[in-house]
């Protein structure tokens, strides 16, 4: 069945990646990508289909956006999101650039070492949507500027980071 020509649907539909952390990272790391490489990665790590993009003509609603990890330990966890900064580019424009602990989670099992409490409507949400185009790149980026912390390098993976932004897809009906 073909598509229906000038139709398009509007549906909640977070993006997501992650980055998989098999050892420990490395205390050279300054910068971790989201977005960006989607090659042998499950759906449980992104439901990307192309790296940086949107699929065909569909576009893309960011109303807003979280980190969340399954890190084992409080410490390590403090050092993440305390110790680094977030930031979403939309077509190589800053979106938004804050320290991490701006995106609480919403995620996880209370009790936990969560960001933030486990319920999905405690995010950030941004004050206007922002827009992703078709064909736009874009990328998440999770700097640290001086390095990951003592605590962040002993944690022995395998653990991920993900990030979600949270919004409306716009696609063509088929």
């Amino acid at each position: 069945m073909g598509k229906l020509n000038g139709v398009k649907e509007k549906l909640q539909f977070p993006l997501y990646d992650a980055h998989l952390v098999e050892g420990t990272i490395a205390p050279e790391t300054r910068t971790i990508q989201f977005f960006v490489n989607i090659q042998n990665k499950t759906r449980l790590e992104t439901n990307l289909q192309m790296p940086s993009a949107l699929p065909s003509f569909n576009t893309f609603e960011a109303r807003a956006m979280r980190v969340v990890s399954n890190l084992r330990t409080p410490e390590a966890l403090r050092e993440l999101i305390f110790g680094s900064v977030t930031r979403l580019l939309v077509g190589e424009k800053t979106m938004i650039e804050v320290p991490t602990f701006y995106f609480p989670a919403g995620a996880g099992v209370s009790g936990s070492a969560a960001h933030g409490a486990p319920d999905p409507l405690a995010t950030f949400r941004f004050a206007e949507p922002v827009q992703i185009e078709p064909q736009q790149n874009f990328r998440v980026e999770l700097q640290f500027p001086v390095g990951p912390g003592a605590d962040l390098q002993k944690e022995k993976g395998p653990y991920r980071i993900w990030v979600f932004l949270d919004g409306y897809l716009t696609r063509d009906v088929q």
